[in-house]
């Protein structure tokens, strides 16, 4: 089965593959490929956005790895590895997922370009090219709304051994998906750059089959801006620039980017919150938004498409198409009856089934293991296996699930399809609940209850299946019994 490589550049990557990975966990399905290789290009390291992305993605792993038969659909079944892991035993780079850029820990952009050790035409140069507030500008917290300083940084990628893994092991039928944002310094230079240097993989040189990177599929969300940032004086970042920035850079793309992309997404929204400027080490822990989970939507719509409508010749597709994505009904708090038909399709049971999910990890389990009928069949989930690292890899992803819902419901514009912890299941999905007619027409909630409903689903899951180990029959059966809770007793949310 082909690859994927998502390319995840700066914050508002991490964050858009952040909800990549909720989106995948909860069995949303890609077709074309089984196995998506993430490489985040951040040179801000200590950043909280990227540092959650990375545990996420760590627990993420090591639930696969705890299981014995890889599920091939729902929970947990796309496989997310490292470059390291999916090369396997040759592999010499590192076991990361993020790439490590060279010389900004600590470092000005001016010694960077080693700017006194120009000669004087050369150093003329830059102080045309470079502000002295450029120059000065420490790296290791991004680019800081500066593209000039970060085409000439993440350039390095290409002569990499990173890079030089991925074109040596990048299939004729392999994909790559760029994240980037376009209003910012990071994901406005990283972009292009990257796209340039896998389109022109042949004049690199030592790159084995350098057609394939050059006839890559290959597919980008370019994302506008949706937030602002909190007002203070000598900030590096200027909110007020956005918008000119991102005009500037869309003029730049018609003419070099967009003819080499075979599809290229379009996001942004005007309801934006001001979030606190923090560029520090520790800083730019952003709230989760609506338009991260919408992006990396895109990379399932990308992934969707089929070879035929991917041809590139010479480098340049043949056929490239322009997305954007919209919501059926407009509103500052979407719910899943908001989002458009095809949308409704894709996530609405993954992501009901993982809501569910999480309130019985939160409300139930420790009195359902052992004693509740589908726990006691063989293998049996008892409280030791609550007590193991499998189920604590768990608890940390429902953790970060949560959080991910939380921060969404409380942005601008907020995302709230569900009620948690609910003593009425029914009332999990929100504008989806189910309901009973009265004696005179009338309509009532359907009391759906943990025990007496959520219980029984799993008992009838469980019977009559054989599972290899605590790990798969956990996963398994929550998976399918989940989706059967959803199908029998919330029909409604199959309304597409």
């Amino acid at each position: 089965m082909p690859k994927l490589f998502v390319f995840a550049i700066g914050g508002t990557g991490s964050r858009v593959l952040k909800a990549l990975t909720f989106l995948l966990a909860s069995g949303v399905k890609m077709n074309n490929t089984d196995e998506v290789i993430p490489i985040v290009l951040d040179p801000h390291a200590t950043n909280d956005d990227l540092l959650r992305t990375k545990d996420l993605l760590r627990e993420y792993g090591n639930i696969r790895a705890g299981l014995q038969n890889k599920p091939t659909s729902g929970f947990f079944s796309t496989e997310i590895k490292t470059l390291n892991r999916s090369i396997g035993g040759n592999a010499t780079i590192a076991d990361t997922y993020v790439f490590e850029l060279q010389g900004v820990q600590q470092e000005k952009f001016r010694d960077y370009i080693n700017y006194e050790g120009l000669d004087g035409p050369n150093k003329a140069l830059a102080s045309l090219l470079f502000s002295e507030e450029n120059l000065e500008t420490k790296m290791d917290i991004g680019f800081v709304g500066n593209p000039n300083i970060g085409s000439t940084v993440l350039n390095q990628f290409r002569y990499s051994d990173v890079f030089q893994a991925f074109a040596e092991n990048f299939g004729a039928n392999d994909r790559i998906f760029i994240v980037s944002s376009i209003f910012g310094g990071t994901g406005a230079a990283g972009f292009p750059i990257l796209l340039k240097n896998i389109r022109g993989a042949q004049a690199i040189g030592q790159i084995p089959n350098p057609a394939f990177l050059t006839n890559a599929k290959i597919g980008a969300v370019t994302v506008m801006p949706y937030f602002s940032l909190t007002t203070s004086d000598n900030k590096l970042i200027d909110p007020a620039s956005f918008i000119a920035k991102t005009k500037a850079a869309l003029n730049y793309y018609q003419k070099g980017v967009n003819p080499s992309v075979n599809a290229l997404y379009y996001i942004g929204d005007d309801q934006t919150k001001a979030y606190t400027y923090d560029p520090g080490a520790g800083g730019q822990k952003n709230e989760a938004h609506f338009v991260e989970m919408a992006s990396a939507l895109a990379i399932v719509d990308f992934m969707n498409m089929g070879d035929d409508a991917l041809n590139v010749v010479n480098g340049r597709p043949t056929n490239p198409v322009y997305k954007e994505f919209g919501v059926e009904q407009d509103g500052t708090s979407l719910q899943l009856g908001n989002l458009a038909g095809a949308t409704k399709q894709i996530i609405n049971v993954p992501l009901a089934k993982m809501a569910l999910f999480s309130t019985y990890l939160s409300q139930r389990i420790r009195a359902a293991a052992g004693t509740v009928q589908w726990s006691k069949a063989n293998p049996q989930i008892s409280t030791s296996f609550l007590n193991s690292s499998f189920f604590n890899s768990i608890k940390n992803f429902d953790t970060g699930f949560r959080q991910w819902l939380a921060e969404m419901g409380a942005n601008k514009r907020s995302f709230e399809p569900f009620l948690l912890d609910v003593s009425n299941l029914g009332q999990t999905v929100r504008g989806f609940e189910p309901k009973k007619k009265g004696l005179f027409g009338g309509e009532s909630d359907v009391k759906l209850d943990i025990v007496d409903d959520f219980d029984q689903t799993l008992n009838k899951t469980a019977e009559g299946k054989a599972y290899v180990s605590e790990p798969d029959k956990f996963i398994q059966l929550f998976s399918e019994g989940t989706e059967r809770f959803v199908r029998e007793r919330l029909p409604k949310v199959l309304d597409y």
